[in-house]
């Protein structure tokens, strides 16, 4: 008995639990929060659904993905293409860390926490978040 639990342990990669958690995992749908054009604050809303959203996803050790969404600001005089583009990222950086902060504190591990803060690249993006456990 001592060798087929050797070897069924061998066999088990470290990953597998992702597996075995499969059919939970498949209820936790992607997180949208939408935001106000250069808005970076979370409102009363997102926060009630982040909070949710951490309560079904922190017990599993898997990564969590925030992508972070941008449209280009306007109404901004002298503000050059290339100004307006980096000022997209920094707000779309800004919205992304203040979540990543938030689920921290909701007590996902900073280790499993995965930011991409993205700008608008000849693609029209809402001013946005995604949560998801998928890369994409």
């Amino acid at each position: 008995m001592f060798a087929a639990q050797a070897t069924t342990s061998a066999l088990a990669p470290d990953n597998e639990k992702i597996f075995l958690h499969a059919d939970h995992l498949a209820e936790v749908k992607p997180l949208q929060l939408q935001f106000h054009k250069g808005n970076i604050q979370l409102s009363e809303e997102n926060l009630a659904a982040i909070e949710q959203w951490a309560q079904q996803i922190k017990k599993y050790d898997i990564p969590v993905y925030i992508h972070s969404f941008s449209t280009l600001p306007t109404g901004v005089r002298d503000q050059t293409a290339n100004d307006a583009h980096q000022e997209a990222v920094r707000i779309a950086f800004n919205r992304g860390l203040i979540t990543k902060n938030l689920l921290e504190q909701m007590g996902i591990h900073k280790q499993r926490l995965i930011l991409k803060a993205m700008g608008p690249d000849n693609v029209v993006y809402e001013d946005r978040i995604t949560l998801t456990t998928r890369r994409r």
